[in-house]
């Protein structure tokens, strides 16, 4: 039973490790999900220049960017569980946030 348990619980650190080493370098997503706002705004690094490298990106991933920016660089779009994985590890992307509706009180 030892040995069995012990076996187990170097299944589990070595599973948890493979995990951290494949995420390292990737980013979290911020803020939180609104269905009425479902896509997500994407910065890249200082000096990226966002037609380019969204034109690159788009095609990689399959997905049509919504809005271009270009101070902060980046791009608005909805994008697939595969695309937003794969941007998350871009090394180009500084930021990748879910799109939010903001209200102004009078």
């Amino acid at each position: 039973m030892r040995l069995l348990m012990s076996v187990f619980a170097i299944g589990v650190l070595v599973s948890s490790c493979r995990s951290a080493t494949e995420t390292a370098g990737c980013l979290a997503v911020q803020g939180q999900f609104d269905p009425r706002a479902p896509a997500f705004i994407i910065e890249y690094k200082a000096g990226t220049d966002p037609v380019a490298t969204t034109a690159i990106l788009s095609a990689k991933y399959s997905f049509t960017a919504k809005q271009l920016y270009t101070a902060p660089p980046g791009f608005a779009a909805e994008l697939s569980t595969a695309a937003l994985k794969g941007l998350q590890c871009e090394p180009s992307i500084v930021l990748i946030e879910h799109d939010a509706i903001a209200h102004l009180d009078a």
